[in-house]
């Protein structure tokens, strides 16, 4: 029984690896974290003191996000670090389907929102371009525009 918790958890950690980019001491703990976890699902282990703080106290954690940070904002999409879908827009994404503000979704996964936008940058120039031939932004530009 053992042996399938340790083929299911290098599996796992394998997999998570492969996405993110760990530390040794962070792919230690990790292997820690999930074998105990299996482990307790199985009834043969317990679940570090750790993990039951993270599940007990899940807005005062930092996550580590899955995938490289240099890829979660492109020209086409940004990407939801909590569920992983690619969107142009975040903003009502994580309001909806994760109960997160902005601030908080920044919070959690110690972003820094100048370098880290909700908005793709191909939609963030759409709107920039939109907004300048309207005339916004210009003073008066408004009344220079309608005519």
């Amino acid at each position: 029984m053992a042996s399938e918790v340790l083929k299911l958890t290098a599996q796992i950690v394998m997999s998570h690896a492969s996405m993110s980019e760990l530390s040794p001491t962070e792919l230690v703990e990790e292997i820690k974290e999930v074998y105990n976890v299996l482990a307790a699902l199985e009834g043969e282990g317990v679940v570090s003191e750790t993990m039951a703080a993270e599940q007990g106290e899940e807005g005062g954690v930092v996550k580590k996000p899955s995938i490289p940070l240099k890829d979660i904002v492109t020209n086409k999409h940004v990407v939801c670090l909590e569920c992983g879908k690619k969107m142009r827009t975040l903003k009502a994404h994580i309001r909806k389907a994760h109960n997160l503000l902005p601030k908080e979704y920044f919070k959690r996964f110690d972003l820094d929102p100048k370098k880290y936008p909700l908005v793709c940058k191909e939609y963030s120039s759409q709107r920039s371009k939109m907004a300048k031939d309207r005339g916004f932004g210009v003073k008066g530009g408004r009344k220079k525009a309608a005519s």
